[in-house]
């Protein structure tokens, strides 16, 4: 099993999100292929670069962090032990006023307490096996733009989405929990 972990960046990574990368590549028993994209004009360029770059390095995963999250160092070995196909942990946005979860629930559910499947989750913690590249079109991180050019819906939840078309399922692990540092971090 190779695992890459893609960290998309075009401004500095947090040196609290490269601590908890450092520990998670000190504790993980995988095979690992660091994938850094700093060229994209925007964070769905720099994570279809990464996912591109995973398939041509023969990852069997591929594990998106971002560069302002903090997580626990077994997050990778837990996530890989759900086995599925896209999984995810839980983490709030970074902006004060909104303090929401990262996390599209499927047909109006709820949090709960056991990994369970949603519509969508946030990339800035999720694994996903290579095969949903391969069997999911491409692009496959991009944005819906309302007219007035503001995003509608963004790069996480439009990969999920197509992904689900492809016939993939979207999970979320409540127990494995990541902080986005931001304003209130």
């Amino acid at each position: 099993m190779k695992i890459g972990i893609g960290l998309p960046t075009n401004r500095l990574v947090k040196p609290k999100t490269v601590q908890s990368l450092l520990e998670l590549v000190n504790h993980t028993k995988y095979e690992l292929e660091i994938i850094v994209s700093t060229k994209g004009y925007n964070t769905a360029e720099n994570r279809n670069y990464i996912a591109s770059q995973a398939i041509k390095k023969g990852c069997t995963h591929l594990f998106h962090v971002d560069d302002d999250m903090i997580y626990e160092p077994d997050t990778l070995e837990r996530l890989i032990e759900a086995d599925k196909d896209i999984v995810g942990g839980l983490y709030k946005t970074k902006y004060e006023e909104v303090q929401d979860w990262v996390i599209e629930y499927l047909n109006d559910g709820e949090l709960k307490d056991e990994i369970f499947e949603c519509s969508a989750l946030g990339t800035g913690l999720l694994l996903v096996k290579i095969e949903v590249y391969k069997k999911t079109p491409q692009p496959w991180y991009g944005y819906v733009w309302y007219e007035n050019g503001m995003v509608k819906e963004s790069m996480d939840w439009v990969f999920c989405k197509n992904a689900r078309k492809a016939g993939f399922k979207v999970w979320c692990d409540p127990q494995i929990k990541a902080k986005h540092i931001g304003l209130w971090t």
